[in-house]
């Protein structure tokens, strides 16, 4: 339903009771504040109380109760109705099982010492957390309250929702109370499926430059994937360039993907994910953060031996926002004193990673440049290249 327009600045509560029928694996829901704008995964410009559905053989059908909120530049914060993490959380989940639950999503713009803080409660159990820095004065607008679909691939989900109050006022769904219904009743094709990247050339030019261009549609997957040029090999001992322009379309909230050289070997012959095997051979660029940024461009590297790698850990901070961007990475094996040096830049801002004292040492040779994928479950990112320039003659 539309409403009164809202801000990060009010104080806003959502709560009611609600039964969860039938989950799947990936299923999910929105209910809560939002823009008719507003689309993606971590949607921007949302409040919402979420149920991620599962079908588990040693569980069964049940659901994670949460409460995301993304501000308008696509950073999410959130806190789930369980302790700790879910993947290891001794707190039971919701079985879909048609009980009924009472529920309460709240955020209060004055918590946690003026940050804003946002809440869950679910039969009586309270869980809180402060939003990071910034995100309420980077802002957020709402100007509808009801149901949202999560923004990536899967499956259906039957919720059953009454007695809801927002911001305190009784909906009476007596009967029906005539809500806005877009996008229920359509047909569409959906390319973008976990865990089928889409990789290739396209006639376009989003990314600025004459038409025709590279474009990216990656996801975080615990399997290897590259579409990336064949290289003479390089190694940590020659400098290395590499420039073009690029258009960040699209991203989800725990994405990224890489950009630069590496070793095809290496990243083929990888069938386990980063946390359990750290990968080897590559000197890149990052498109990745945590859902409370959004998305770094950051350098990272890793040699030919297990633990001797780095990452800047930030950067400059790029949006999906489609616009037109100037990059560069340069490595300086003699700079540093000789340990070597990664220089990365996005438009006009730029960020420098040394690297450790031995890594020149342990080595590493690059084979390929292009993307490759980060190998931790996640969402996916679009982008698009032109007009790049790499070291290494092509074979």
């Amino acid at each position: 339903m539309p409403i009164p327009e809202k801000t990060l600045n009010d104080k806003l509560t959502i709560s009611g009771r609600f039964a969860v029928v039938r989950t799947g694996n990936g299923s999910g829901m929105h209910f809560g504040f939002f823009h008719e704008t507003s689309s993606g995964w971590r949607t921007p410009n949302s409040l919402v109380f979420r149920l991620s559905g599962e079908d588990k053989e040693r569980r069964g059908q049940y659901s994670w109760a949460l409460a995301d909120l993304g501000n308008r530049n696509w950073k999410a914060d959130g806190v789930g109705a369980f302790d700790g993490i879910y993947q290891t959380t001794r707190t039971e989940p919701i079985k879909s099982d048609g009980k009924p639950h009472d529920f309460t999503v709240a955020y209060d713009p004055d918590g946690a010492d003026g940050l804003g803080e946002i809440s869950i409660t679910i039969d009586g159990k309270t869980w809180k957390n402060a939003l990071q820095p910034g995100h309420k004065q980077e802002g957020a607008v709402f100007n509808r309250f009801g149901l949202m679909n999560l923004q990536v691939s899967g499956v259906d989900m039957e919720v059953y929702l009454d007695d809801i109050r927002v911001n305190g006022e009784l909906l009476d769904f007596n009967k029906d109370p005539g809500w806005e219904g877009i996008g229920n009743k359509t047909r569409f094709e959906d390319r973008d499926l976990r865990p089928w990247h889409d990789l290739r050339w396209s006639p376009t030019n989003r990314a600025g430059g004459n038409t025709g261009e590279i474009a990216i549609t990656m996801w975080r997957d615990e399997r290897p994937a590259y579409f990336a040029a064949p290289i003479a090999t390089v190694t940590l001992d020659q400098p290395l360039h590499a420039e073009g322009r690029l258009a960040f379309t699209g991203a989800g909230s725990d994405s990224g993907v890489c950009l630069g050289w590496f070793n095809a070997d290496s990243k083929r012959n990888k069938l386990d994910p980063d946390v359990q095997n750290p990968a080897l051979n590559f000197l890149a660029i990052a498109i990745e953060g945590p859902s409370r940024i959004g998305h770094y461009f950051r350098p990272i590297y890793s040699t030919s031996v297990k633990g001797i790698r780095g990452d800047a850990g930030s950067g400059p901070i790029i949006r999906p926002d489609g616009k037109q961007r100037r990059w560069t990475v340069d490595y300086d094996p003699a700079a540093a004193g000789g340990k070597g040096q990664i220089t990365v830049t996005l438009d006009d801002e730029k960020v420098v990673l040394e690297l450790k004292p031995d890594a020149r040492k342990a080595g590493a040779t690059f084979d390929r440049f292009g993307f490759f994928n980060i190998q931790s479950g996640g969402h996916y990112v679009k982008v698009y290249i032109d007009d790049v320039k790499y070291s290494g003659s092509a074979k």
